[in-house]
């Protein structure tokens, strides 16, 4: 899947920044940044680069690192330790990231900043979530991207799933109780639709994952 190769990280929208200096140790996943005013997240994480700590730190380091899930933790352990944050991952993916600060539990939404929601969805590993900030931009993982083709859509990968995919299915039935417009992909293109307009592709998509 396609990736973007840039300098510094880049503004998406709001204070939402795509970062680029994407890591083979992620399988080249894409990585994100968001300046919040509690103190700034890092979602996966990229390649541990001169350029990047540098823009990191001139706008105001790191406090978490959110890591969706066990295949993109790449280089968390030296961001978390260049810039003090806290890396949060689900203790079923923990083995991934035994340093973890932070460990989610279950399979209930974890709110652990302002407009900040980490909502468990097992499926492609048994310890994935997502990060849903503002309710407005859901950071995905591995679980939801968006396919341009036949004029797009959303997509899951089941040949890409690697724990189970009813788990999946019904990770994705829940996440049709929260409101989202930007999809924000570790692979795959991301996506920005009006609110109501995501609920209709998110139906049409798991009603399509469970044929």
């Amino acid at each position: 899947m396609p990736t973007e190769t840039l300098t510094a990280p880049r503004l998406i929208e709001d204070d939402v920044y795509f970062c680029a200096f994407n890591s083979a140790k992620s399988y080249g996943a894409n990585s994100y940044f968001v300046r919040h005013p509690a103190g700034n997240w890092l979602i996966d994480s990229p390649r541990f680069v001169p350029a990047l700590v540098e823009s990191f730190q001139g706008m105001g380091g790191l406090r978490y690192i959110f890591l969706t899930h066990r295949d993109d933790v790449g280089d968390a352990g030296l961001f978390a330790k260049r810039f003090g944050a806290e890396r949060i991952i689900h203790e079923a993916d923990q083995s991934a990231s035994p340093g973890a600060e932070i460990i989610v539990r279950g399979r209930d939404p974890m709110a652990l900043a302002a407009e900040v929601t980490i909502i468990p969805v097992p499926g492609h590993t048994e310890g994935h979530c997502v990060l849903l900030y503002k309710n407005k931009f859901l950071f995905t993982g591995d679980h939801l991207a968006w396919d341009p083709a036949d004029g797009g859509a959303l997509e899951a990968y089941r040949d890409y799933c690697w724990f189970d995919w009813k788990e999946q299915i019904r990770s994705m039935e829940r996440l049709r109780d929260h409101r989202f417009e930007w999809v924000l992909p570790g692979h795959g293109r991301r996506i920005n639709l009006p609110a109501d307009a995501m609920q209709v592709e998110l139906t049409r998509l798991i009603d399509k994952m469970k044929i």
